[in-house]
């Protein structure tokens, strides 16, 4: 069985763009504990939910219709595509959001390499032994 997936870095929550991301939507409201745990995975929680919509609705990275505010109210957090275009991830090109580097992250060639690098590093794992 085929399952949609998306591929995210497992060092994203440590990513000097996020803690960009965290600063430009003023999440020092609350006190920094908090802040450290919190708001970092809500902003990861966040850029999974656009990647994962442009990897459903697009496939060249351009999604027609969408605005910095449609994305925002679809997200339910004001701020968030701005946020993301400080940053370089999100651009607004009038009706249309294009996700920047969209075929090196997402699509079919990129899963398909992706893949293909698992595949061959778990191979090397088993060649050593």
């Amino acid at each position: 069985m085929a399952v949609d997936w998306i591929k995210m870095r497992v060092d994203l929550q440590t990513h000097p763009k996020v803690v960009r991301i965290m600063s430009a939507l003023n999440a020092d409201k609350c006190p920094q504990d908090v802040r450290d745990r919190s708001d970092r995975l809500r902003v990861i929680g966040g850029l999974h939910a656009v990647w994962s919509l442009f990897d459903a609705h697009t496939e060249d990275g351009k999604l027609d219709g969408y605005t910095f505010e449609i994305m925002d109210a679809t997200l339910g957090w004001p701020g968030f595509s701005a946020a993301m275009a400080s940053v370089g991830w999100l651009e607004q090109d009038g009706e249309t959001l294009v996700a920047p580097e969209f075929e090196e992250h997402n699509g079919k060639t990129a899963k398909r390499r992706a893949m293909e690098s698992q595949r061959k590093s778990e191979a090397r794992k088993v060649s050593a032994f």
